[in-house]
């Protein structure tokens, strides 16, 4: 097939399922969005109240259970939803992640921060599941110098090997971090999957204060 074919079937198809989900918007979920509203007495009530009422959550569900099997937003809730937090992140712990409600608090939270959160979680990944198993093949540091075939899910919270190789929920993960860079790569505890590599800024020594020499003489 000619690479002009291919990409023009891509994007019909792309413009398609678009079609489909912009069509469908108005279609009744199985459970109505204000069900996922503030409580009473919640002391960000205005915020959260603003972001379950805004249009866009009729386009990207708030939560799975809301869809019907053959619900085209299948596609939106899996690259671009939040279950846990939201799409504005008004759930993001003990306050919203912005007070304000509009597409570029959306953007920011769902497309930046987020991206693919629930893909990584729930359509790639085994988070929904109730039970997880852990298991690390090799790993070097934190409470042990070395470790190998061990129980990872018994590990304390606090035990961050330098170096750890092993499955969780069945799948590999690898986690090298080294002086000030992190890098990991695969499933993660809890069964999210991720790739990252970064420099850990709060590994950074704290810098000496400057020396200042005082003249006293008048």
């Amino acid at each position: 097939m000619q690479p002009g074919i291919f990409l023009s079937r891509m994007v019909f198809t792309a413009v398609l399922g678009c079609a489909a989900i912009v069509l469908t918007s108005c279609a009744a979920y199985r459970v109505p969005t204000s069900a996922y509203g503030p409580k009473p007495g919640d002391p960000y009530f205005e915020t959260r109240r603003r972001a379950v009422e805004n249009p866009l959550y009729d386009y990207v569900p708030r939560k799975r259970e809301q869809l019907h099997c053959l619900d085209p937003r299948w596609l939106t809730w899996c690259l671009l939803g939040n279950e846990e937090d939201g799409i504005f992140g008004e759930y993001a712990g003990a306050k919203p992640y912005s007070t304000n409600i509009n597409f570029r608090v959306f953007l920011a939270w769902s497309v930046l921060r987020n991206p693919l959160h629930n893909f990584d979680r729930y359509t790639i990944g085994s988070a929904a599941w109730k039970r997880h198993y852990d298991f690390s093949v090799l790993s070097f540091g934190g409470a042990a110098t070395a470790r190998a075939m061990s129980n990872s899910a018994k590990w304390k919270k606090t035990d961050d090997p330098v170096f750890d190789f092993g499955f969780n929920d069945f799948k590999p993960y690898l986690k090298c971090n080294p002086w000030r860079i992190d890098f990991f790569l695969g499933w993660r505890r809890g069964g999210a999957f991720e790739i990252k590599c970064r420099v850990d800024s709060k590994k950074r020594k704290p810098r000496p204060p400057a020396f200042i020499v005082h003249n006293d003489c008048t």
